[in-house]
């Protein structure tokens, strides 16, 4: 019974850790697009992870603005060990953001409001887990009202800078 439990905890990973690891990364990606300094990100993430959120970063300062996200939700739906260096959380998030533009009178871009689900996957590094990669399982606009992502600039999986696993503003 001992394994089973600890098989359905991730391997000694309870929900709880697992939703700690996720919202301390999502703490670091916020801080990392809300000051245009992917910096943050290096304590959270591997190496790899860390350099495409500066590209993406960059990107966003090069068009002079800035990304204000706010992780309104989130929800622990799976938590499974790969081995001792692995670890594959799965969530059920929600997300607001939109783009504050840095010149003055400009207005904000569109507010967008979605409901993702998640796969992170952790890397345990010099005794820490470092989120390494994301996958967007599924993606919902819920605002604004009839939104349809017509390029991959918005879209689960695109291009365009956004939230873990390709939604809306991150690209996996």
């Amino acid at each position: 019974l001992a394994l089973l439990a600890a098989a359905a905890c991730g391997g000694g990973v309870s929900n709880r850790e697992a939703a700690a690891l996720v919202r301390r990364y999502n703490a670091a990606l916020i801080a990392a697009y809300r000051q245009n300094d992917a910096s943050p990100m290096d304590a959270v993430a591997t190496s790899g992870e860390t350099k495409r959120i500066f590209v993406l970063v960059e990107l966003k300062r090069s068009n002079d603005i800035v990304l204000e996200s706010d992780l309104e939700s989130l929800e622990v739906t799976s938590v499974e060990r790969q081995g001792p260096g692995g670890l594959t959380v799965e969530t059920r998030e929600r997300w607001r953001y939109f783009d504050r533009p840095l010149a003055p009178g400009r207005p904000p871009g569109t507010v967008f409001v979605c409901a993702t689900a998640l796969r992170y996957e952790f890397l345990r590094q010099k005794g820490e887990w470092k989120m390494d990669r994301a996958r967007t399982l599924s993606n919902e606009y819920l605002e604004p009202k009839g939104y349809e992502p017509r390029s991959q600039s918005h879209a689960p999986g695109g291009a365009g800078p956004g939230l873990p696993g390709g939604a809306p503003f991150r690209a996996y």
